[in-house]
């Protein structure tokens, strides 16, 4: 069977979702979920594209990105997950490569401004939602949330919370 291949948009936000393998647990190993996070920032730079929002919890992530026109999504998500990959294997000193991601990520293309909102809440609130921290307005390492909150403040976060938490029920 043919994998259908992805289009090419330059220029897009995407809402990205991927899973381990077997849904195993790797990311609640704190150096593992790190390992995530610098990996995207590393290539948010190299890719020349923006991390709009991120989580990254015990056996899956959501990022909200925008692409430019260097590398599209398919570039993008093959770099980091093999990289990823690659950096959890050597870590755990495997000789043969255990497989450490789920077939294909999960990618949509953000249409509105309103589905814009609604995943980067969706993204931010997740931790909350998947029960890894009691509060959805606390900080999480391995989010973004602290970095909304420096930037747009508590009154923003707090109003982003109310206008899309019937999307965590």
């Amino acid at each position: 069977m043919n994998r259908m291949k992805r289009p090419i948009f330059h220029n897009q936000y995407y809402f990205i979702t991927s899973v381990t393998y077997g849904r195993r647990r790797w990311f609640a190993e704190t150096d593992f979920a790190q390992i995530i996070v610098d990996q995207w920032k590393h290539y948010e730079a190299a890719y020349e594209f923006h991390l709009d929002a991120y989580c990254v919890l015990p056996d899956h992530y959501h990022t909200v990105l925008s692409v430019g026109v260097k590398k599209t999504i398919s570039q993008i998500l093959h770099a980091v997950h093999s990289y990823t990959a690659t950096l959890i294997n050597k870590q755990l000193g495997q000789i043969t490569k255990i497989k450490v991601w789920e077939g294909n990520a999960w990618d949509e293309v953000v249409r509105n401004k309103q589905m814009y909102w609604q995943k980067v809440a969706y993204t931010l609130f997740n931790p909350w939602r998947a029960g890894v921290v009691q509060d959805p307005f606390e900080p999480y390492p391995f989010s973004n949330l602290a970095e909304w909150y420096d930037r747009e403040g508590e009154e923003f976060i707090s109003s982003l919370f109310a206008r899309y938490k019937r999307w965590f029920e």
